[in-house]
């Protein structure tokens, strides 16, 4: 949810708030004129003052405005030259009652209209809001692959998998380019490749960019292929972010340069791929580096050769 966005409906609310005291005030006072100018003033001026001393001087502004608008247009029509204009059309609302009834009712709708639109739009924003974030950090529908199979390097096999409907790369330039500006990143990436549905980070890593995997397929690759935590680390060497101790993303170091920024390499979700400083990603900073006696990142069958370490112990025989 926008700041504008609550704003919007605070300043709507109270100005619907304060139409509807308005009109009840005018409509139980009747004919005493005076005394109804006054607890109309009186009425706007609490309301307005509420809306400050809660919020700030802009959203009350605003609010008047809409009260003034209002109130000016019920003052009109009240009026004998108005009403001598238009007494066949309104002679109807020159009753205070019809007129300060109708304020207390276009008070009530205000405020209901006010609500409605705010939950509509929260819910709209909600939902773009939820469609970006598994663009960015999740998978597409997927399906098991038959174009490929692969194993860690003691056999186990790893289920590749590929998206059911690919969406095309300009279908998703857009909200990649917005998470990048909201989150304030844009100027802290290098793009190495565009947005795809093909690959996400892990499958970006370990099948060369050909398939998707899973946070459990990670945890399963670093414990088979030989991969152990390193506080120093080197260009390619893994590094895996968490989030509450859930792998949620996977790069590869390229550049270590003693008092600069360790900078990783790696596929953002569905977004593209960036070269940037390990501890300025969507991912946060709890991070961990890896490193393997393999040579590369690639799963055994896709390019991948067991370390001289890691590979499946031969069967005994008698």
């Amino acid at each position: 949810m926008t700041f504008e966005h609550f704003d919007r409906f605070i300043s709507l609310a109270a100005a619907g708030l304060g139409l509807f005291l308005v009109g009840g005030v005018n409509l139980l006072l009747g004919r005493w004129k005076i005394l109804r100018g006054v607890a109309t003033i009186v009425v706007c001026a609490v309301v307005l003052a509420g809306l400050f001393a809660f919020t700030r001087l802009e959203l009350a502004t605003r609010a008047a405005w809409v009260l003034a608008g209002a109130l000016l247009v019920t003052i009109l029509l009240g009026s004998g030259w108005m009403s001598g204009k238009l007494a066949a059309l309104f002679a109807l609302l020159r009753r205070p009652a019809v007129r300060w009834g109708l304020v207390a009712v276009g008070g009530l709708v205000t405020i209901v209209a006010s609500v409605y639109a705010f939950e509509r739009s929260d819910l709209e924003l909600a939902e773009q809001s939820t469609a970006e974030l598994e663009m960015m950090v999740g998978r597409p529908p997927s399906q098991p692959s038959v174009r490929g199979s692969a194993t860690t390097d003691r056999g186990t096999v790893v289920t590749l998998k590929e998206p059911i409907t690919p969406r095309d790369s300009s279908e998703l330039a857009g909200p990649e380019a917005k998470v990048l500006r909201e989150s304030k990143l844009d100027g802290s990436v290098i793009r190495r490749g565009g947005p795809a549905d093909d690959s996400n980070c892990h499958g970006w890593v370990f099948t060369s960019g050909k398939f998707l995997l899973g946070p459990d397929d990670v945890e399963l690759i670093l414990k088979e292929n030989g991969y152990s935590e390193v506080h120093e680390p080197r260009p390619g060497d893994l590094v895996v972010y968490r989030q509450s101790g859930v792998v949620a993303h996977t790069a590869i170091v390229r550049y270590v340069s003693e008092g600069q920024p360790v900078l990783v390499e790696g596929k953002w979700g569905t977004m593209g791929v960036f070269l940037h400083p390990s501890d300025k990603s969507c991912y946060g900073t709890e991070y961990t580096f890896h490193r393997s006696t393999r040579s590369g990142h690639l799963l055994v069958g896709l390019g991948g050769s067991p370390g001289p370490n890691n590979a499946t112990p031969p069967a005994v025989t008698e």
